[in-house]
């Protein structure tokens, strides 16, 4: 797979004594969705030492609407400033990455396996031909290998973005909460796969980050309206 979700291999929800699990970061966004979790339920990653909160976790701040009121409680003088509020730890977890997929450059994976395998067998007649398979193979490696460390894409709970380049890298992104529409194409024989280009809009026709070529396209698009939904 050309795609990862670096939270979805297992994450445990502490509920009424129990540790249910293991989930996904797309079942805990269906559970938050649907009721069956809370912002401020307690999880657990597997191999973490301290537990936290799901809205922690998604990298969701909580809102104080009534931070300068004050507590009628309390005994300090209302004449005193208040005390700071303790720091928030950002957390920018990556929810997915992924890069273009290699069965999209047919010729590329072609060269690569035909110029092995032909090297290997014509190795008797002539070894003249196995040098000439062998750069044929890397050629293609090197043309999917470009490929694939040039476009990373990028998903967050609050952001989306896609990195281009090798030595000099570029970036550009986009808000969760400005996206306006997702438009997923999936084409020919690679389509039938789930390959396809996933268009995220925030106004007008043009999109403003695109994950061209990628597995399950439609999964992601998914995933980005439960952030939406969720958030």
């Amino acid at each position: 797979m050309d795609g990862e979700l670096p939270l979805g291999d297992a994450v445990y929800v502490l509920k009424e004594g129990r540790r249910l699990g293991p989930f996904t970061v797309e079942d805990l966004l269906d559970g938050l969705e649907s009721g069956d979790f809370a912002e401020d339920d307690v999880c657990l990653r597997e191999g973490a030492t301290e537990c936290e909160r799901l809205r922690d976790l998604l990298d969701w701040e909580e809102e104080d609407d009534e931070e300068d009121q004050t507590d009628p409680s309390d005994p300090s003088d209302p004449t005193d400033p208040p005390e700071p509020p303790p720091a928030k730890t950002h957390r920018d977890r990556l929810l997915y990455i992924g890069h273009p997929s290699v069965l999209t450059y047919p010729l590329s994976l072609l060269a690569l396996i035909g110029g092995v395998t032909g090297g290997i067998w014509l190795y008797r007649v002539d070894p003249t031909f196995t040098l000439a398979g062998l750069g044929l193979a890397t050629a293609g490696l090197v043309r999917l290998s470009l490929v694939r460390f040039t476009h990373d894409y990028r998903i967050r709970a609050r952001r989306i973005e896609i990195v281009t380049g090798l030595l000099a890298r570029s970036s550009r992104e986009v808000r969760v909460a400005d996206i306006r529409s997702i438009n997923v194409t999936c084409r020919g024989l690679a389509g039938m796969f789930g390959i396809g280009t996933v268009d995220f809009l925030t106004s007008g026709d043009e999109p403003e980050v695109s994950f061209q070529r990628v597995w399950a396209a439609r999964k992601i698009k998914g995933l980005v309206r439960r952030l939406q939904d969720a958030g």
